[in-house]
């Protein structure tokens, strides 16, 4: 199953947002999320956290937004990182179920993870999903509800049709991935964290000691935009 333990489900795609070159990974940790599960993976976690706050700008305690990639089932193979926020994943479908195969889903998910939210926060939580790893990058936007955790593949019918793109798992690139939290009627981002996956072939697929060097050659195009205090 594509998504575990949500709290509130993934609604309507808003739009598209297109950019000219790969982000570079923004997060405040990089590592162990202990309040997530992932499916049983939560060691290689983008991590932000920021205070929320309420209508009248009182303290609403910390709220957390986390992102990782790992395989799409159990039969996949392994997802391995940089320790920076860059992913990588094997090329081509997961051909490990009749719906997989049929969806041509990616042999990796993305896992996203949000708590310490409140009503009288006024967020809306988006993911921003680059579905083509080409040139440029082609960001749909879904709306996650607070508070919740689960896992996506960019192949799913359902997304791509809600999204309006059609998602090809055998490309070979870079795929930038969001989560932000946005004040709602201004638009500003008050929290956000930033990954990016990198899918290869098989040989090209880097030990865990090397991806350190594929870290620093990213460019960036999404300078920090940080957090409204």
């Amino acid at each position: 199953m594509k998504i575990t333990a949500i709290l509130l489900p993934l609604c309507l795609a808003l739009a598209s947002m297109h950019a000219s070159a790969t982000l570079v990974p923004t997060y405040d940790r990089f590592g162990t999320l202990a309040a997530a599960d992932f499916g049983g993976s939560n060691k290689a976690v983008a991590i932000d956290t920021f205070t929320g706050k309420n209508v009248f700008g009182g303290s609403t305690g910390t709220i957390t937004l986390g992102l990782t990639v790992l395989p799409g089932s159990s039969s996949m193979p392994a997802v391995t990182n940089d320790g920076k926020g860059t992913f990588t994943a094997l090329v081509g479908a997961d051909t490990s179920s009749l719906t997989s195969t049929l969806d041509q889903w990616a042999k990796w998910d993305l896992g996203w993870h949000i708590d310490g939210a409140r009503t009288s926060n006024l967020y809306t939580y988006k993911l921003l999903l680059d579905v083509d790893p080409g040139t440029s990058e082609d960001f749909k936007t879904f709306i996650v509800g607070m508070n919740s955790e689960g896992t996506l593949n960019l192949g799913d019918f359902g997304r791509e049709l809600l999204g309006g793109y059609s998602f090809n798992p055998s490309k070979i690139g870079t795929y930038s991935m969001i989560l932000e939290a946005v004040q709602f009627g201004t638009n500003n981002i008050v929290g956000m964290t930033s990954i990016v996956v990198n899918v290869a072939t098989a040989n090209a697929v880097p030990e865990p000691g090397s991806l350190a060097l594929l870290g620093g050659a990213i460019a960036g195009l999404i300078a920090a935009r940080r957090r409204k205090a």
